[in-house]
Formats: C-alpha cells, sequence, structure tokens
C-alpha cells in the first residue's frame, strides 16, 4: 500500500567507527580510506596497501584516541552518532508527519545509506529527496556521498531521487555559525576558523573545496567585528596541502602569548577531529608552547535554532537536481 507521506528526506553524514576498538577501526578504516573519492583515485594497489598494512597498523592508534575522546568528554557513544542522530529526530519533528526523515552514514556506523532505501521502500515512497551534510563542497566529501547513493541506487529501480549539496553561504547557516561564535567570544580571544584540510592537488585541479570556505568565511566574517584568522587541519600522507596548518597558526599566536577561540565550521556535529584533535591535541600544543587560553565552538549538532532553520529556511531554498 503507497505511504500516505508526502515527502522523503535522507540525511547523509560521513560516518563513524562503530565503537572504540581496533577492529572496529580497521573496518571504518577500510571503508573510508578505500572509497577512491577520499584520497582522490589512489594507486591500484592502494586497496591491498591499506587492508594489510595501513589499516591494521592505524586502528590501534585510532582506537586510543577514540577512547581518549569518549573519556575527557563523559561520554559513551560515538559522538557523530549520537549528534547525527539526534539531529534527523529534531528535523523529522520540525517537518511533521507528512514528511519521513531519515539518516546514513557512508562508512562504518549503521543504518548505512542501503539500511534507509530499505526503508524507504518498505515505506512505500518511490521519491526521495538526499543532502549530505557537508556545508562546503568538494569531491572528498559530498559528491562522494552523492556517488555512493548512485551506487546503491541501482538496485533500486523503482526509487527515484534528487541531491542537494552544500549550504556554505546560505544566510541561515552563516547565521547560527556567527552566533555560536559570539555566544563565546570574549574581547582578548583572537577567533581562529580551522578547516578540515584537503590534498591541493586536489583544488588545483578543480575541487571547490577551498573556494567554498573562502565565501563561508567572507560571509561570518560580516557578524563577527573582531578579526578572525583561518588554518587547516588534518593533514594525511605527503603531499602538499592547504595552508597554512593549524598547528603553525596556533603556535604562533602561543609565541604571543595569545588567547584562542577555535570553531570548525565544516563539520555539522563534533567528532574525532573536533573534540580531539582540536579540544585535546591542539589545545594541549597551544598552552604547552605558551597560550594563554584555549576555548573550543562545539559544532551546531542539534541545536534548536539550527534544527529549526535546516528544516524550514536552508531544505526550502536548496536547488534539487535528479540523479
Amino acid at each position: 500500500m503507497p505511504t500516505k507521506q508526502k515527502r522523503a528526506i535522507l540525511l547523509i553524514q560521513l560516518g563513524s567507527p562503530v565503537k572504540a576498538t581496533p577492529q572496529a577501526l580497521k573496518d571504518y578504516l577500510i571503508s573510508f580510506l578505500g572509497d577512491p573519492h577520499t584520497l582522490g583515485n589512489p594507486p591500484f594497489f592502494w586497496n591491498a596497501l591499506l587492508r594489510n598494512i595501513i589499516a591494521p597498523l592505524r586502528a590501534k592508534a585510532s582506537a586510543k584516541k577514540y577512547l581518549e575522546m569518549l573519556k575527557a568528554h563523559q561520554i559513551s557513544e560515538m559522538p557523530l552518532i549520537t549528534h547525527t542522530q539526534n539531529f534527523s529526530q529534531g528535523v523529522q519533528k520540525e517537518l511533521g508527519p507528512d514528511t519521513l526523515v531519515l539518516h546514513a552514514f557512508q562508512h562504518g556506523a549503521k543504518p548505512s545509506i542501503k539500511d534507509a532505501l530499505d526503508e524507504f521502500t518498505k515505506q512505500g515512497f518511490h521519491h526521495i529527496q538526499a543532502i549530505p551534510l557537508y556545508p562546503q563542497r568538494s569531491e572528498a566529501t559530498s559528491t562522494a556521498a552523492i556517488h555512493q547513493l548512485q551506487t546503491e541506487l541501482e538496485a533500486y529501480p523503482h526509487l527515484k531521487a534528487q541531491v542537494a549539496e552544500a549550504f556554505f553561504e546560505h544566510p541561515a547557516w552563516v547565521e547560527c555559525i556567527s552566533q555560536s561564535i559570539q555566544a563565546r567570544h570574549k574581547a582578548n580571544q583572537q577567533i581562529l576558523i580551522s578547516w578540515h584540510g584537503m590534498d591541493q592537488k586536489r583544488i588545483d585541479a578543480g575541487d571547490f573545496y577551498e573556494s567554498d570556505c573562502k565565501k563561508s568565511v567572507l560571509a561570518i566574517q560580516k557578524h563577527i567585528p573582531s578579526t578572525i584568522l583561518v588554518a587547516y587541519q588534518s593533514r594525511f600522507g605527503f603531499a602538499k596541502w592547504l595552508g597554512p596548518s593549524t598547528l603553525s597558526i596556533l603556535k604562533k599566536l602561543a609565541s604571543q602569548k595569545a588567547s584562542v577561540l577555535v570553531v570548525c565550521p565544516a563539520f555539522t556535529v563534533d567528532n574525532l577531529e573536533t573534540l580531539h584533535e582540536i579540544e585535546i591535541e591542539a589545545k594541549d600544543y597551544f598552552l604547552k608552547n605558551g597560550g594563554r587560553s584555549f576555548e573550543m565552538v562545539p559544532c551546531l549538532n542539534a541545536d534548536p535554532k539550527w534544527v529549526s532553520v535546516f528544516s524550514h529556511k536552508i531544505l526550502a531554498d536548496l536547488k534539487w537536481k535528479d540523479i
């Protein structure tokens, strides 16, 4: 029997290991780093190297970081999973019973994109609208999510899909990010936006990510009277990456005995990169190098205002295209 609901929305998030164990981390790394979008079409021997050497070696160290993060923040479930679920439930509540809102993860955690498509099918839908939860566009993130959805849809010929990506300049998102900064900013603090890093070669090949980040900064700066510095974190491998690096900027600020407020608007929910790489590792590095004080702005997560404006403004303004 066809569903009485009128609209189906799929929110796609990157993913997370299901728990902080070496085996869970190994499985996650094989999926994440095995996606050709992640590293930009690595060489043919990459998957064998990943499965047999890289993932097993990195799994133990990564599991340790996840355990440190869970302990430091006194939580038991992976924060990306929790916050994404809460955000999805919030959007469902905002949009009401005429819409079915599901979320899915590209790697590791459940539900997967396939799980979501199974549920839409079970509920009798023939058309869905999907949006990756990345504010800025990139081959490594939003494009990867859309391509994964396209691949999974091949097994669901009855399902038609539209996708939309990116809200890096949308006034509602900009306002929420700006207000989250203003709520914590003190007069003596230097604001630092730390973007997730990317291989410079991908940018040179036409990836939109750096351009979108710059446009986001310009939009946010209009709401913030203080100067904003910009840096990039999470470097991987030996290739040239976008710069300056977050640690190099923090070292310079620390030498000036500065106080800093760090915000990471490439992420819609908190995760290992924000709660460990920035709030534990970068903070420790900054303070040990002489910095005065370090504070971080949480991601928007499931903040009620963010949930509301995403549901009623951003979803309404997105440009949907058939895939």
